[in-house]
């Protein structure tokens, strides 16, 4: 006799294909998984045409689960024109949260364009944290169009190869449809490039694991790329810091400079009203890392890492 473990996958298979038509259907192009709620799904249309995105929806199977609950779904709205790109990101704005409630970051946030409710109770499709398996579903068809992760297993608090977790993961160009196999051994590196969200490497600033996100290149065409902003000529000094102050300097006047750590909470916000050399406070705040953002007069930002010996 057939498990229940085995029945519920059997089902689920059975709704799937066993491979999508290439650049015929849409599939996830970026994956965030970052600290805090920095959590975000890109959703790429290969297609030449417009998709209407009502007939769609992300799914949750948490920690080996075989079956997404109803509030682990999300439908999603709108229309996604061709070779575009939807970026969908969890709603938490709050610039005064804290802990569990704290804000994804501002570079995030910009490059948001559908929100899901962030109240766990309701809906908690984004809450992912690396040992999710995620589904795109096909509602008119109740078809999986494209899977990420392996369906009923928990590849542990470091996920699959130790990739899905502090990740930002991009589709790479030659992957044209959809992962539809519930039940194969899930190689993250096989379809996807991953940068690491890591607080040791020197090469780490946010730009890098938001750079990709709200524009896709992939063989069945490329999403028109928004212009990036030069990178602003910021630098911060002394740094690593011993003292109570550091200085911050750019090309342009700042406007103000907001300090985070390392879990995205706000832990200090000074206005610099339209100076190119400002003095930064960072009384009170202990060793370790911080991330400081940078806010121009014309409205553009950048962040640069600031260490606390």
């Amino acid at each position: 006799m057939k498990s229940l473990y085995s029945l519920v996958l059997t089902a689920f298979v059975l709704t799937s294909v066993t491979a999508m038509a290439q650049c015929e259907e849409l599939f996830m192009s970026e994956y965030i998984e970052g600290w805090s709620n920095n959590k975000a799904i890109e959703i790429y249309n290969p297609t030449d045409a417009a998709v209407d995105l009502s007939d769609y929806r992300l799914e949750r199977y948490s920690n080996g689960a075989t079956a997404a609950q109803d509030n682990q779904k999300v439908e999603l709205s709108g229309t996604l024109a061709a070779n575009s790109v939807v970026v969908v990101v969890l709603d938490k704005q709050d610039v005064d949260g804290t802990g569990f409630e704290a804000p994804v970051w501002d570079e995030l946030a910009e490059a948001a364009d559908l929100w899901v409710c962030p109240v766990y109770e309701e809906n908690n499709a984004m809450y992912f944290n690396g040992n999710d398996a995620m589904v795109l579903r096909k509602i008119s068809t109740n078809t999986p169009i494209d899977i990420f992760g392996k369906i009923g297993e928990d590849p542990g608090e470091t996920g699959w190869a130790e990739m899905t977790q502090n990740h930002t993961l991009i589709r790479k160009p030659s992957v044209t449809g959809g992962d539809t196999d519930a039940l194969n051994d899930y190689l993250v590196v096989d379809q996807w490039d991953g940068i690491l969200w890591s607080n040791d490497s020197l090469n780490y600033t946010l730009d890098t694991v938001f750079l990709n996100l709200g524009s896709h290149t992939c063989e069945c065409g490329t999403t028109d790329v928004q212009e990036q902003p030069a990178s602003m000529d910021v630098k911060v000094f002394p740094n690593p810091a011993s003292g109570d102050v550091v200085w911050v300097s750019a090309a342009s006047a700042i406007r103000e400079v907001v300090l985070h750590n390392l879990a995205g909470q706000q832990v200090g916000r000074q206005a610099v009203n339209g100076q190119g050399v400002a003095e930064v406070r960072l009384v009170d705040m202990t060793a370790g890392l911080y991330l400081m953002e940078v806010v121009l007069e014309n409205g553009t930002r950048t962040t640069r890492r600031v260490v606390r010996k």
